[in-house]
């Protein structure tokens, strides 16, 4: 009786623990530089720039709600500052899956920097902001810089 009352008491929490705890991925730097992105097009029009890019996920993880940003630098008389200003690109997806490729586009109109002589247009910044597998803070992560960045 005793040993069946353990048998009853020890299989169902053994399952439980077992199935129960599923770890974070063990995500590294080296897993974020699989992440690419890389531009297709630049089109200079009488009302703004239109780019096009392609994101890539080359990672072995699933992007979850992700956001893709573009901005201009503010040059100084020393070189140039980061510019809270941004561009959120269009035609993202919720879930981009590993070894797959998604299209995004973005369009800076001239009247937000037409005539500004302090911004950078050639040499602008990207940034992605998501998740990695779902959305959960310490899933969390960020990229930002040049395009060579994310070459």
């Amino acid at each position: 009786m005793r040993r069946t009352l353990l048998s009853f008491i020890f299989v169902p929490l053994m399952f439980i623990l077992l199935t129960g705890c599923y770890p974070e991925p063990q995500v590294r730097p080296t897993d974020m530089d699989q992440i690419k992105i890389e531009l297709i097009e630049k089109s200079e029009m009488p009302y703004g720039i239109a780019y096009t890019f392609k994101l890539k996920n080359l990672s072995k993880f699933t992007i979850a709600q992700n956001n893709v940003y573009i901005s201009y630098p503010i040059k100084t008389s020393t070189g140039s500052r980061s510019n809270e200003y941004k561009i959120e690109a269009k035609n993202n997806r919720l879930q981009i899956d590993p070894n797959e490729e998604v299209t995004l586009n973005a369009f800076a109109p001239i009247e937000g920097f037409g005539e500004n002589q302090t911004l950078d247009t050639e040499n602008f910044n990207v940034e992605i902001v998501g998740y990695i597998e779902e959305v959960k803070e310490t899933r969390r992560f960020q990229k930002i810089g040049g395009l060579e960045f994310f070459k």
